[in-house]
């Protein structure tokens, strides 16, 4: 399943969600705690109204740092266009083969 809000996309690999978001200064991947969160977009702005509640939601397991502000610039574009640029898919690859 893919869930798409904004820049936030959510996977499963396996029986774990993870949550993938776009920030200035790189990817962020997150593991979900508990998927009944995602099932309503009411749940999910619920789940991250606070930092508190976004904690008890998810987990940092991986960040991709961009080299510069070319590099975030060029991400950016690619994800709003809704492109698979070569950064997120190696970051992902790998992210997602090693858990």
């Amino acid at each position: 399943r893919l869930y798409l809000a904004a820049t936030v996309k959510c996977m499963h690999a396996g029986a774990m969600t993870q949550v993938l978001f776009e920030t200035p200064a790189g990817y962020a991947l997150f593991k979900v705690k508990d998927d009944g969160v995602l099932s309503t977009v009411s749940s999910v702005v619920d789940a991250f109204a606070t930092k508190e509640s976004a904690s008890r939601t998810v987990n940092l397991s991986a960040f991709s740092r961009f080299k510069d502000t070319v590099e975030a610039v060029t991400e950016a574009s690619c994800v709003l266009e809704g492109k698979l640029s070569a950064t997120l898919k190696e970051f992902l690859s790998g992210e997602l083969k090693t858990k």
